[in-house]
């Protein structure tokens, strides 16, 4: 009996020194936020994750009376956007200091459920003194912590800015202190092309990005990213009823240069984004069929133009601001015809929008920094084409514009 009690109080013993030593190893830290959504669109729209993320006007549709059924308004209140997750310092490992990040939120399916909740990083990260690297799911490297819209609404300027968190094998390394150099390879997860799921994962080629970065003392940070990706939309085709195994491809490139400046009370960022196959990243555009006149089909990338601003000032308390975007689809590169059949998924994202604009102003109303409730007016024009050139790009163009009203309240810890 008592060599039990000595063993039980060995290991009670035992348990009370390893919880010191991880207390001295690890800290954890919970973080995330209560948000509250409500928006009220003045016609239908593409809109997903409960109405949180705006794309864009819907198209008209016309009953036997020539109404458009599309031209109704739209209103909802959301709060499944609130999001919360784990910050976790630990050990020194291969001579770096060791951090991990978990977070999700409640937006992985429309309506009202308990299983909604997705995940949206989940990464481990080593930090040397000049080189880091990263082990997970993260922003893909077109978005931008230290640059990106601050709309009221949640969808961070889409579809001109991108949105798409991959996972990914991160390198960087700090030239100097003004410059960052960073590799990634990256395949995709939730965020995956239009119409092909396992595009990438059939292609067995990594998504590979080239990033510079440039910051200074005096509020400036620049930011351009190269990438190229190949997918395999099929692995057949379906020819007279038929299986036939395909191996095609679409291969695309892209480019991007951002912009922020910081000012005494005021803060200015910009960016551009030219490139092809770009839905992964929520950008309009995708994958078109080359007019080859074969049974097995050869893709094209669908090129996309994207060019955004935002203004807001640094007010502590009021904080003013506006955003303004344009995109366009600039078809492909060779004779092809864009994918709309039925029976033949489509790969595109508002492949039948020629271009698109937004204005958004907006105003922040601080209780704190981390209390904050936000009011906005976005302005946005798509003109739809009733046609296509030979080269995939809407023409014959008919706009049609939508007013969104937002009001969004954050309560952050």
């Amino acid at each position: 009996m008592k060599g039990l009690l000595s063993v039980v109080l060995l290991f009670v013993i035992a348990v009370q020194i390893t919880a010191e030593e991880k207390e001295k190893q690890f800290k954890v830290d919970l973080y995330g936020f209560i948000g509250v959504n409500a928006y009220y669109d003045s016609r239908q729209n593409v809109i997903v994750r409960n109405g949180n993320i705006y794309l864009f006007p819907a198209r008209p549709n016309y009953d036997i009376d020539n109404n458009d059924i599309n031209a109704k308004g739209r209103f909802g209140v959301d709060a499944s956007y609130s999001r919360f997750g784990l910050r976790v310092n630990g050990p020194e490992v291969l001579g770096a200091k060791s951090f991990a990040l978990i977070e999700g939120d409640f937006l992985g399916k429309s309506g009202a459920s308990d299983l909604n909740f997705r995940l949206r990083h989940a990464y481990i990260r080593l930090n040397w003194e000049k080189s880091n690297l990263l082990i997970g799911q993260y922003w893909h490297p077109l978005f931008l912590t230290e640059n990106f819209p601050s709309t009221v609404t949640l969808s961070c300027g889409v579809p001109f800015h991108p949105l798409n968190r991959q996972p990914m094998l991160r390198f960087g390394h700090q030239l100097n202190e003004h410059f960052e150099v960073i590799a990634f390879m990256m395949t995709q997860n939730d965020f995956a092309d239009k119409g092909m799921p396992n595009g990438a994962a059939h292609a067995i080629q990594p998504e590979m990005d080239l990033q510079l970065k440039y910051k200074n003392a005096n509020g400036v940070f620049a930011a351009l990213t190269f990438g190229h990706k190949v997918l395999q939309p099929a692995l057949y085709e379906e020819i007279n009823g038929n299986k036939k195994i395909t191996n095609e491809k679409v291969r695309s490139s892209y480019v991007a240069a951002s912009l922020r400046k910081s000012f005494d009370k005021f803060t200015v960022k910009m960016e551009g984004i030219y490139g092809g196959a770009m839905t992964n990243v929520v950008l309009l555009g995708g994958v078109a069929e080359k007019a080859n006149g074969s049974e097995l089909r050869e893709y094209t990338p669908v090129q996309t133009a994207s060019l955004w601003t935002d203004i807001h000032t640094n007010h502590a308390k009021i904080r003013p601001g506006l955003f303004v975007g344009y995109t366009e689809n600039m078809g492909t590169k060779e004779k092809s015809n864009i994918i709309v059949e039925s029976d033949r998924t489509p790969y595109n994202l508002g492949a039948d929008i020629g271009n698109m604009y937004t204005v958004a102003p907006r105003i922040h109303f601080l209780a704190t920094p981390k209390i904050w409730l936000g009011v906005e007016w976005m302005y946005t024009v798509a003109a739809y084409g009733n046609d296509y050139d030979d080269y995939a790009k809407p023409i014959d163009l008919e706009n049609v514009a939508n007013h969104r009203i937002t009001t969004s309240l954050r309560y952050t810890f």
